[in-house]
């Protein structure tokens, strides 16, 4: 019986004694590979070092800053009157209707003035009659028969009755209204047979060949703006439609409360879609200078002022910026920055005048 027993303990004993020399053997292989990989990382960071920061970059651009500006104003006629006549009296003759066209000085009402057209007629009888006196007496004067107080009496009355014409076909004309210039009649608000009062308002008329369209601008922006500068308009009373116009005058102050101009657009209207009154959304493409354009994320901020870090030699150079505008992004900056310059976007933090960087992505990686 002590034969087999004697047997198993050694075979039990010899297992544990290769076990341990197996996982002595692996761990000291386990170690010596952990040491390597620590050696390597050492070097490795120490070459880092010795190469610069870790940097990314992007390149510096240039961009104009124009400005998209939309202003509402409202839309008024070219030329714009109310009609009204001059004098009172019955309307015997209307040529008035909505959205009528009329020329200039034609027609469009007239009141009844059989009694005024018979005072011309009155008086040109009596100025013919005076300048019949007048020539006789002028005749005379020659021979002595016609004294000098008389002929001066008959050229007086002549020129008065001259006058008196002259009244006569005001007084006349004054019963004609016609139209001021080429333009549209709005809705009259009177009819034929009515009896209309000296000044009363007949009816409106435009020419809206042209509309105009007046709004306020910032005085920031007064100095983009000139006379004859294309804009686009849109208005509700048009939808779907662009039209496009210039600008036709700026006001020569700015309010001191506001701090705006008054400007003017002229829009072309000819084939008289537009309406005086519409509301108009007028767009206006303002140029501006050229600047540098660097990411959002180049741009550093202190207490003392905006900077970038810009790469130059291979090394940190500080560069003092001003903010001009931020764009999807990007960002207009006034400085010393010129196109193609390498700013760093990533790794800012670890950055100092003269420190040693290296790039290693963006513009120019894997260059220093």
């Amino acid at each position: 019986m002590r034969g087999p027993v004697a047997m198993r303990k050694q075979i039990i004993l010899s297992a544990l004694l290769l076990g341990g020399a197996a996982g002595l053997w692996f761990g000291q292989e386990t170690a010596l590979d952990w040491l390597g990989r620590a050696s390597a990382q050492k070097t490795e960071g120490a070459t880092q070092q010795d190469d610069g920061v870790p940097v990314i970059v992007a390149a510096v651009e240039t961009a104009r800053d124009d400005l998209l500006l939309e202003v509402v104003g409202t839309g008024r006629a070219q030329r714009s009157v109310t009609l009204r006549t001059e004098v009172a009296g019955k309307v015997a003759e209307m040529a008035l209707e909505p959205g009528r066209r009329f020329e200039n000085s034609a027609v469009v009402l007239r009141l009844e003035d059989k009694r005024h057209r018979l005072a011309l007629e009155l008086a040109k009888t009596r100025l013919a009659e005076a300048e019949r006196s007048l020539a006789r007496y002028e005749r005379l004067k020659g021979t002595g028969a016609a004294a000098a107080v008389t002929l001066d009496e008959a050229a007086t009355q002549a020129e008065i009755a001259r006058i008196e014409v002259e009244r006569a076909r005001e007084e006349l004309a004054d019963r004609t209204l016609r139209a001021p210039f080429d333009g549209v009649s709005g809705l009259p608000s009177v009819e034929a047979g009515d009896w209309v009062d000296s000044g009363e308002a007949i009816a409106t008329f435009d020419d809206r060949s042209v509309l105009l369209v007046g709004f306020d601008l910032p005085e920031a922006q007064l100095a983009r703006v000139e006379e004859g500068m294309t804009v686009s308009a849109r208005t509700p009373s048009a939808p779907g439609r662009a039209f496009e116009g210039t600008v036709s005058a700026i006001d020569s102050r700015v309010d001191p409360e506001s701090r705006t101009a008054r400007v003017r657009v002229a829009i072309p209207n000819p084939e008289d879609r537009l309406r005086p009154g519409a509301s108009f959304t007028i767009g206006l493409e303002l140029p501006g200078e050229s600047f540098p354009v660097v990411p959002e994320l180049a741009v550093q901020f202190s207490r003392e002022s905006l900077f970038v870090w810009r790469i130059t030699d291979g090394a940190a150079e500080r560069v003092d910026v001003d903010l001009v505008r931020r764009r999807a992004g990007e960002v207009l900056v006034d400085g010393p920055l010129t196109q193609g310059d390498r700013v760093v976007v990533e790794g800012t933090q670890r950055l100092s005048p003269g420190e040693r960087v290296s790039v290693i992505g963006g513009a120019g990686e894997g260059t220093s």
